[in-house]
C-alpha cells in the first residue's frame, strides 16, 4: 500500500510540474499581450492544479503517517544518521509543499477576482511561478538526497 501511494504521489507531482510550467509560460505570454484570457485555460486549469495540490497534500499526509511510524525505530544511537537525513521529509518537504499550496491558491483567487486581463496574467505568473519553483526544488532535493 505504501508503494502504491508513493507512486501516485510521484506521478501527480510530475503532472503538477508540467501543468504549472504551462500555466507560467501562458501567463508570461499573456503579460506580453500575446495571448488573450481564456476561462478554460486561465481559470479552469488553475482550479484543476490547485485540486491536484490538495490531493497531493492528502497523499503526502498519509505517506508521512506511515513513514512516522517507521521513523520511531530509527531513533537510536546507531541509526542517528538516518534520522538526520529523514529531516527532509519531516520538515523541509512539508514546509515547501504547504507554501506551494498557499501560492497556488493565491494565484487562483487573484485570477478569479481581478478584472484587468494583464493583471490577472501577472498574478498567475507570480504565484504559479512560485508554486512550480517550490515543487521543482522539493523534487530536486529528494533526487539529490537519494543519488
Amino acid at each position: 500500500m505504501y508503494s502504491a501511494i508513493l507512486i501516485s504521489h510521484i506521478i501527480i507531482s510530475v503532472i503538477l510540474i508540467i501543468l504549472t510550467l504551462y500555466i507560467v509560460l501562458r501567463s508570461f505570454a499573456g503579460t506580453l499581450s500575446k495571448v488573450s484570457f481564456s476561462t478554460l485555460q486561465d481559470i479552469n486549469l488553475p482550479v484543476f492544479v490547485v485540486s491536484l495540490l490538495y490531493i497531493e497534500l492528502i497523499l503526502g499526509l498519509v505517506l508521512y503517517a506511515i513513514y512516522l511510524s517507521e521513523l520511531e525505530s530509527l531513533i537510536t544511537q546507531e541509526n542517528g544518521y538516518e534520522y538526520f537525513s529523514a529531516r527532509f521529509w519531516a520538515i523541509e518537504h512539508v514546509i515547501l509543499m504547504f507554501f506551494a499550496i498557499i501560492f497556488g491558491h493565491l494565484g487562483l483567487v487573484y485570477a478569479k477576482n481581478i478584472i484587468d486581463e494583464k493583471q490577472k496574467f501577472k498574478k498567475i505568473f507570480i504565484y504559479f511561478g512560485l508554486t512550480s519553483i517550490l515543487i521543482i526544488i522539493s523534487i530536486t532535493m529528494n533526487m539529490l538526497r537519494n543519488a
